[in-house]
C-alpha cells in the first residue's frame, strides 16, 4: 500500500544558478539511451545490460556520478530536500544511499511523435536480496515551463486520482517509489529533469 502522502512538492528547491550548474556538468557528460528494467518494477539503472524499448520509454539520459564539477553540494542539497519532505509529508523513511542520478532529456520528434515514458513503478514491494527497497524516488525539473510542450509528469494514487506534477524550474519532487507515474508525449521543445532513487528500508 503506498502512502496516503504519497508526494511531496518543494517548489523552486534548486536555484537558477544551481540549474544552470547541472546543465553545465551535464553538456560533458556521455548520452546514453533511456532503458527499463526486466519489468514495470524495475527502476532506470545506468547498466548497459537493461534494455532498450521504444514502446515503453523513449528518451536519452546522462549520468552523474558525482557532484566532485559542480560549484555547489549537490548531494547534501537533496539529503536537505529528502528532509525537508520527510518533516512537511510525515514520512518515517530511512534510507542508506542515494543511487546515481540520472539526468533525463525528453524532446519532440517528427518521426516518433515525442518521447515519453509509459506508467511504471520504481519499487515493488519485494525487497531486494539485502532486505533493502527502493524508496523514494524523487524529480527535480531543470527546463522552464515555456520550453516544452507536453511532458508531465503523472502520478496515480490507488483510488486511480490522477496528479499532476509542477513544471517549475528548480522544483523538487518526491513521491512513494511503488507509486504508478508516466511522463506524457513531448509535443514540442525539450524536457530536462533530473531523477534520483534512494535505497533503504521499507517504507513506515
Amino acid at each position: 500500500m503506498i502512502l496516503q502522502n504519497y508526494v511531496c512538492e518543494l517548489p523552486e528547491f534548486f536555484t537558477s544558478k544551481e540549474v544552470q550548474d547541472f546543465h553545465t556538468y551535464a553538456n560533458t557528460l556521455p548520452v546514453d539511451s533511456g532503458r527499463v528494467g526486466d519489468s514495470q518494477q524495475d527502476n532506470d539503472a545506468d547498466d548497459s545490460n537493461f534494455n532498450i524499448n521504444d514502446s515503453i520509454r523513449r528518451s536519452t539520459v546522462k549520468w552523474f556520478k558525482d557532484d566532485s564539477n559542480l560549484e555547489f553540494d549537490m548531494m547534501g542539497k537533496i539529503h536537505e530536500g529528502l528532509r525537508q519532505a520527510k518533516e512537511v509529508s510525515g514520512w518515517e523513511h530511512q534510507y542508506d544511499y542515494i543511487e546515481n542520478l540520472q539526468y533525463t532529456i525528453y524532446r519532440e520528434s517528427t518521426e516518433t511523435k515525442g518521447d515519453f515514458y509509459t506508467w511504471h513503478t520504481d519499487a515493488g514491494d519485494t525487497l531486494y536480496d539485502n532486505g533493502i527497497i527502493t524508496s523514494p524516488s524523487c524529480t527535480r525539473i531543470m527546463s522552464d515551463p515555456d520550453d516544452y510542450e507536453g511532458g508531465n509528469l503523472q502520478l496515480l494514487d490507488e483510488s486511480g486520482t490522477s496528479y499532476i506534477a509542477p513544471r517549475q524550474r528548480g522544483t523538487m519532487i518526491l513521491f512513494d517509489s511503488r507509486t504508478q507515474h508516466r511522463v506524457l508525449k513531448v509535443t514540442k521543445g525539450c524536457r530536462k529533469s533530473l531523477v534520483g532513487w534512494t535505497i533503504g528500508p521499507r517504507w513506515k
